[in-house]
């Protein structure tokens, strides 16, 4: 238990003497799950932390009419931190094991406790917001590119929650046309000239990613 929680990303920095008092006091909740279990989802009311430390998950994400779906193996992961507070505190995805999986978590009431009495915790908690938060503006700071291919490329990523491994867009071409203002056909155009580079695989209402850092690495920046 001490040397999975020393690998956690909020825990990261702190001492041995640190590690220990923790232990003493604050209640680390460890769960196994199998194939298929979820483990929040979209609308859920977001109450504690929940790290996945071993397995592979799948992120689904609905917007409108479009489902967004990745398969994220890195570990330890960190489920939505930003949401445990502010206005909205809901997740904004739905998170479900894709093999036999464990996380560890701590609830939202242990987790002020811990960093209103450990400064590191703090630090390290503002640092992953910030990331996201500046990761976000420099999104929106691009400009609108007259490039159709940098368009939907960049639609795909602001909706992906990482840039890297296998994604699938459940979608109608007409409204993904509309989502980057464009034609169907036009739209149809860039989507077979990737199945032509086997960067995606196109089926009916559906568009598979085998590796999206393939198709991040065309933006036209």
């Amino acid at each position: 238990m001490f040397e999975k929680l020393q690998e956690l990303p909020l825990l990261i920095g702190l001492s041995v003497s640190e590690l220990m008092e923790i232990l003493e006091n604050v209640k680390f909740e460890f769960n196994k799950y199998d194939e298929g279990t979820t483990i929040a989802s979209q609308g859920d009311r977001c109450e504690k932390v929940i790290y996945i430390l071993k397995g592979e998950i799948c992120v689904d994400r609905r917007g409108g009419d479009m489902i967004f779906t990745e398969y994220v193996d890195k570990t330890p992961f960190l489920l939505e931190p930003e949401n445990l507070w502010g206005m909205k505190q809901k997740y904004t995805h739905t998170y479900s094991f894709n093999t036999e999986g464990n996380t560890c978590s701590i609830d939202k009431k242990q987790l002020n406790y811990l960093i209103s009495n450990y400064g590191v915790m703090k630090t390290n908690l503002l640092s992953m917001v910030c990331n996201k938060l500046q990761t976000a503006n420099q999104a929106l700071q691009l400009p609108i590119s007259n490039d159709l291919e940098t368009r939907v490329i960049r639609y795909f990523s602001n909706n992906m929650l990482t840039k890297t491994g296998r994604k699938s867009i459940r979608v109608k071409m007409n409204t993904l046309a509309d989502a980057v203002d464009a034609t169907r056909l036009n739209i149809s155009k860039v989507l077979n000239d990737w199945q032509e580079k086997n960067l995606v695989k196109l089926g009916r209402g559906m568009i598979e990613i085998p590796d999206f850092s393939a198709i991040v690495a065309l933006d036209k920046k």
